[in-house]
């Protein structure tokens, strides 16, 4: 898999007129080599490894660790995780790996254990140095790019290198936008099968619904059931609750607490969020606790209407502006607050927003300008009407944009859900 994203990022890279890029972002290192740390999770400040991957393909993609991390290549092969890579650097992360290189009489490692090590440590280019700074600047110019424009998604990185040997740089991350936002075959399979998962997830969450229950038990039960589906729960709660158009419920809705009993008449917005192998799951469905009243269902299915309308624009070569205006579409007229309509059209991946827009990518501009559909993005329609005293109506799908048009990922029903 990392070597064609690794072919799509140098195509990506070849119109930048750039040597090369240095990613040190865990999803970006993770995204074009594979691999990934235990210390990922600590959200350190300072990257831990790093990966410099030049434009021309016959200089080699470096990969950069500590010294006493190398063994990790070797377990992450063992459990069937490759990491993509021509060769590795070296450096010394604080006193780790002056430890890891004592002599320890005691310590007895299986022979094939200590060969796979021998076989990477063969990869291992200069020599160990004294931090990850230094680690890829020798490298830059070993591979004789140290005065040649390059790209950076860590902009520290880039000013300690210019300060220290003049490398020229310039900001990283439109390109790794571009190269993220068109999903390679294998991306485009683990994301189906995420799919299948997100459907399972929802029908555990609307098992959990009822009278009296409380939603803090809800939110529970679908980060246990995730956990067990192998996916990794948005921190903090899977789900992104909205009640009632009150207090409980504004336009910013999410993570709003809410620790009441659900009552007849109240409504659950089931925004559900979460990772299943590297890749975000974006869902939701709207739920009634009880009958719903025809009021509610005809706006519900008014915004149904308007939610396909805007699935079938999904195509190459439409622009995601045009996809979420819905001034011409005729059924906008039956809501009581077309203005109040909010419909976010965005690229998905590693994370929710991975959309190829510049940055600043979360700007109005985002959403006014919008960005060209392409074949094999990934992209949520997500509508969200909340100008009723009803309460809100809110759906979300994620669809691969295929030459035909679009594929929903999930299959879990858009209907109203009226829990009986």
């Amino acid at each position: 898999m990392a070597d064609q994203k690794i072919r799509q990022l140098r195509a990506q890279l070849s119109l930048s007129g750039a040597a090369g890029i240095v990613l040190t972002n865990v999803d970006n290192v993770r995204y074009s080599t594979g691999f990934a740390s235990v210390m990922d999770g600590w959200h350190l400040i300072e990257p831990i490894a790093a990966v410099l991957i030049p434009t021309e393909s016959h200089l080699p993609v470096s990969l950069f660790l500590p010294e006493a991390s190398l063994v990790s290549l070797v377990v992450s092969e063992r459990a069937g995780h490759s990491v993509t890579f021509d060769q590795l650097r070296t450096y010394d992360m604080l006193n780790f790996c002056a430890t890891a290189r004592a002599y320890d009489a005691h310590l007895s490692l299986p022979e094939d254990l200590i060969a796979d090590v021998e076989i990477i440590s063969q990869r291992v280019a200069g020599e160990c140095a004294v931090d990850i700074v230094s680690a890829i600047g020798a490298c830059l110019a070993d591979q004789q790019v140290d005065s040649s424009l390059m790209l950076f998604d860590d902009l520290r990185v880039a000013n300690h290198l210019q300060s220290r040997s003049g490398q020229p740089w310039a900001d990283g991350l439109d390109v790794m936008l571009a190269t993220r936002a068109i999903k390679t075959a294998d991306e485009l399979a683990t994301l189906r099968e995420s799919g299948r998962v997100a459907d399972r997830i929802m029908g555990h969450t609307v098992a959990c619904l009822s009278e009296g229950c409380r939603w803090t038990e809800v939110e529970k039960s679908v980060a246990r059931f995730m956990i067990d589906q192998d996916v990794d729960p948005l921190p903090g709660s899977p789900m992104l609750f909205g009640g009632s158009y009150d207090l409980v419920f504004r336009p910013d809705l999410f993570r709003t607490p809410y620790d009441q009993p659900l009552t007849l008449g109240q409504l659950a917005i089931l925004e559900t969020q979460g990772r299943y192998k590297d890749y975000w799951i974006d869902i939701n469905r709207t739920a009634h606790i009880g009958a719903a009243s025809d009021a509610y269902r005809d706006q519900y299915n008014t915004v149904l209407d308007i939610y396909e309308t805007l699935v079938r624009r999904l195509k190459p070569g439409a622009n995601t502006a045009e996809i979420s205006s819905v001034d011409d579409i005729p059924a906008t007229s039956r809501l009581s607050a077309p203005e109040k309509l909010l419909v976010v059209a965005h690229s998905v991946g590693y994370v929710p927003l991975e959309s190829p827009v510049p940055f600043p990518g979360t700007g109005l501009h985002a959403a006014t300008e919008g960005f060209e559909i392409k074949e094999n993005m990934v992209i949520s329609i997500d509508c969200l009407y909340f100008g009723s005293q009803l309460g809100p109506s809110h759906m979300e799908n994620v669809f691969i944009v295929t030459a035909d048009g679009a594929e929903s990922l999930y299959h879990y029903p858009l209907a109203l859900i009226e829990v009986l």
